[in-house]
């Protein structure tokens, strides 16, 4: 079983120094290295694009993690696994699952709550989870991570929400799978977000500060709200699928030809008044995508030239 393990930084490659936890450039595989042992037909490369804490990441630095993936030669690998921290795990797993929707091995994206050194952290059972779904050969892009009930659930990249104060991670539709007993237990059917094949090792995505993302909160001043350079914006949602539609009107009508777009909308689901007045006066709803993919594909959207975003969103 080979593996191609690509390392970005994170907790799961940090150490603790006395003072502060920070990433360690010898400890970009040591999550790989802690458990090869207990796989006798395991072996691996590796690659460092980055080696960084993931609150910190920037545009640039998508753009290096996408031209990682997109110029990787995977053919000699059984499957990728793609170590990154936690605190952006629900927007860094959207972002790679994207670009590896077509790809038909598996992928895993690799977290760890705490520093491998701490008996208590789970980025070695997440790492082994990636190297159970690798042997299952499935293709897809995967999540394995352990939350604090002990279970190691397994999320579709495409789906799984980002964390909030919680130490637990959930998917917008629910895991896809969980591991019990050493078994994956199966739970839903797999859910992969798609994007237009407009990217490939020769047309690498140009990632930019040119999607804004506002998070619905009472008061909200719609007018502060600086548009200007900004092919997109999307607007995320109360948990009822609702926000403030006077603000978002008048949001739309600033905008003009920039698409606004509103996320998430479950399917079959009776929507309220504001959200549609909201989408009367030309906001766009995307229905059953987390808003974390929502806003990584609409970076993608922005990122190339080959197709409007609008056209690309729909794809």
């Amino acid at each position: 079983m080979k593996t191609l393990i690509i390392t970005t930084g994170g907790t799961i490659g940090s150490t603790f120094n006395g003072a502060a936890i920070d990433v360690d450039a010898s400890r970009s595989c040591a999550v790989a290295e802690t458990v090869k042992n207990e796989y006798p037909d395991f072996a691996y490369d590796s690659i460092a694009p980055l080696n960084l804490l993931s609150e910190r990441i920037t545009a640039d630095d998508l753009n290096v993690l996408a031209k990682a993936i997109l110029t990787a030669d995977i053919a000699p690998y059984d499957g990728v696994v793609v170590t990154c921290g936690s605190d952006n795990l629900g927007y860094l797993a959207a972002f790679i699952g994207l670009l590896t929707c077509r790809w038909q091995k598996p992928v895993a994206v690799v977290a760890s709550d705490k520093v491998l050194s701490d008996p208590a952290a789970n980025g070695c059972a997440n790492f082994r989870a990636a190297l159970q779904l690798i042997r299952r050969g499935e293709s897809g892009c995967f999540v394995p991570y352990r939350n604090c009930d002990g279970a190691v659930y397994i999320h579709s990249a495409t789906d799984i929400r980002q964390a909030d104060l919680s130490d637990d991670f959930y998917s917008f539709n629910g895991a896809y799978a969980v591991i019990k007993d050493d078994d994956i237990i199966l739970q839903k059917n797999y859910i992969q977000q798609m994007i237009p094949a407009v990217f490939d090792g020769e047309h690498l995505p140009l990632i930019r500060d040119n999607v804004m993302l506002i998070h619905p909160y009472p008061l909200l001043d719609y007018d502060a709200l600086d548009i200007g350079g900004k092919r997109a914006v999307l607007h995320t949602l109360y948990h009822s699928a609702t926000l403030d539609s006077s603000g978002a009107i008048a949001l739309t009508e600033r905008l003009g030809d920039i698409p606004l777009y509103l996320a998430s909308f479950k399917n079959g689901r009776k929507r309220y008044q504001t959200a549609v007045d909201a989408v009367n006066a030309g906001a766009i709803p995307l229905t059953d995508i987390s808003p974390e993919c929502a806003y990584m594909k609409l970076l993608l959207a922005g990122a190339q030239d080959r197709m409007s975003v609008r056209s690309f969103m729909e794809g």
